[in-house]
């Protein structure tokens, strides 16, 4: 035991002062540091406090900018172990930076519409998830941010609504097969560029089932055009749009991108 201390007290040394410490252990020293994080969530806000801190305990200009290279690269890859991290904090923020009530292009696109299954990606707090369960939706949600759905059951029990979350990313999660009577997607992250995620939702889809995509499009313009229109083009398209409009998430102007679609 006191050699396991020794060697982990000198590689806790090796990060903060000399050394060149690998990508992972700088990476694993960042999350450390960030689960104890106070400021805003912003990432250029974060890698500066971080750079600042790394400054401050004596690692040198040229080794701290290395570390920060490596953690923007990280960072824009969205790793679970920092995901997780900065998903609760901005759930447990007071003004949180994204809008609070439920997507209006869903609302639109489900109104009228039978309720059934459904099917909400990412989750967070459960804005849709409880508009689909007041509407008399059977709703099972996931997301990799514990504390955003232990927000969305507290706000479902208050109302006395049932919801079914699953702690899971992306990849963790089974879809199945002829699963859901409703799939949405409302700024979820996920890889609609990826053919067999794509496959996935398509085929986890009951018959006459309803996709329901909202997000970020390309804002210059240069790049792949109609991408959610080719890309589930196997579905029969109800609606689509890309244009400038205020986001849910982040509550500025930007690229949106919608599509709602539904399996024959």
């Amino acid at each position: 035991m006191t050699r396991f201390l020794a060697v982990l007290a000198a590689s806790a040394g090796l990060l903060i002062a000399g050394g060149t410490p690998s990508d992972d252990e700088v990476f694993r020293d960042f999350v450390s540091w960030y689960k104890t994080y106070t400021g805003t969530f912003a990432p250029p806000a974060v890698q500066a406090a971080y750079e600042a801190r790394l400054k401050g305990t004596g690692v040198e200009a040229p080794e701290a900018a290395r570390r920060i290279g490596v953690l923007r690269k990280r960072m824009a890859e969205m790793p679970r172990e920092f995901a997780a991290l900065h998903f609760d904090r901005i759930y447990r923020m007071e003004a949180p930076p994204f809008r609070t009530a439920a997507s209006q292009f869903l609302a639109r696109m489900v109104e009228g519409r039978k309720p059934g299954r459904a099917l909400d990606v990412a989750m967070g707090q459960g804005r849709n998830s409880l508009f689909l369960a007041t509407a008399g939706w059977e709703v099972t949600g996931y997301d990799i941010s514990e504390d955003g759905m232990a927000a969305a059951n507290a706000a479902a029990a208050r109302a006395g609504l049932k919801l079914k979350t699953v702690t899971a990313s992306h990849d963790e999660f089974d879809y199945g097969i002829a699963q859901w009577d409703l799939i949405v997607e409302t700024f979820a992250f996920t890889n609609l560029a990826d053919a067999a995620y794509r496959k996935r939702v398509m085929d986890s889809l009951k018959p006459g089932g309803l996709l329901v995509i909202e997000g970020f499009g390309d804002p210059s313009g240069k790049g792949p055009r109609n991408v959610l229109l080719a890309g589930f083009s196997d579905l029969r398209v109800l609606c689509y749009e890309n244009r400038d409009d205020t986001s849910d998430w982040g509550l500025q102007k930007a690229r949106l991108e919608r599509i709602a679609a539904q399996k024959d």
